[in-house]
C-alpha cells in the first residue's frame, strides 16, 4: 500500500523551501507549484487560447505569459480569476491522478503531494495525512511582501482567499510552525514523515 501524504500551507509558510529540501533527501513528490510554473513557462497553444478566451490577451506576448499582468487582473475579476483556476486546477488535477496511478502500480512506500490550497480545494479525503507548514500572520506578510514584485493589496486579497489558519490547523493530522530557522522545519517535517511511517508500520 502506498501512504500518501499531504503537504500544504498558506502563502510565504516555507513549503518550496520544503519541498525542495524533501526532494534533496530522495522523497517521492508530486509538486503541484513545479506543474504551475511549467504550464506559465512553456504555454502550450490550448492554454494561450483559454486566456484569450476568458479576456486576459493583455498577459500574452508572442508565446510569453506575463503572470504579474494576470495577478493583476485576476484579484479585480472574480469572474477572471474562477476561470482561470478551472483550468490550472485540472490540469495539476491531471497531473497528480497520473502521478498517484504510476506510484500505486509500481507500490511506492510513501509518496508526497505538495498542494498550496489542499483544503480550500477539498482532497483532504485523498491524503492518508495532511501536514500544514504555519507562519503567524505578521510573519507571513512581513516574509510575502520581500518578494520580487508583491504588492501589499494583492497579497491581502491572496490571504483573503485562502481559509483561515485557524481552521487548517484543525483539520491538519500534523502542524509544523515555520518561523523559526530552516535547519529547524527540515528536522520538524522529517520527524513527522518518520512518526507517520512509524504509525504505518505497527497498523
Amino acid at each position: 500500500m502506498t501512504i500518501i501524504i499531504g503537504l500544504t500551507g498558506g502563502i510565504a509558510s516555507g513549503k518550496t523551501t520544503i519541498v525542495n529540501f524533501l526532494k534533496k533527501k530522495k522523497y517521492t513528490i508530486h509538486d503541484s507549484d513545479a506543474v504551475v510554473k511549467n504550464i506559465y513557462s512553456s504555454p502550450k497553444l490550448n492554454f494561450i487560447k483559454y486566456l484569450k478566451k476568458i479576456s486576459l490577451s493583455d498577459s500574452i506576448k508572442k508565446r510569453t505569459i506575463n503572470k504579474s499582468v494576470i495577478r493583476d487582473e485576476i484579484f479585480n475579476n472574480q469572474r477572471k480569476k474562477k476561470n482561470l483556476e478551472k483550468f490550472i486546477h485540472n490540469e495539476v488535477r491531471k497531473s497528480r491522478n497520473q502521478f498517484l496511478k504510476h506510484h500505486k502500480k509500481k507500490k511506492t512506500k510513501i509518496v508526497i503531494l505538495d498542494i498550496p490550497l489542499l483544503f480550500e480545494a477539498k482532497l483532504k479525503h485523498i491524503c492518508d495525512y495532511v501536514i500544514l507548514l504555519y507562519l503567524p500572520e505578521k510573519l507571513k506578510i512581513q516574509r510575502a511582501l520581500a518578494r520580487k514584485g508583491m504588492k501589499k493589496d494583492i497579497l491581502m486579497k491572496i490571504i483573503k482567499n485562502q481559509l483561515s489558519d485557524a481552521h487548517k490547523k484543525k483539520r491538519a493530522d500534523f502542524v509544523i510552525n515555520t518561523s523559526r530557522n530552516k535547519n529547524y522545519s527540515f528536522k520538524m517535517i522529517l520527524e513527522v514523515v518518520n512518526n507517520i511511517m512509524k504509525q504505518e508500520c505497527v497498523k
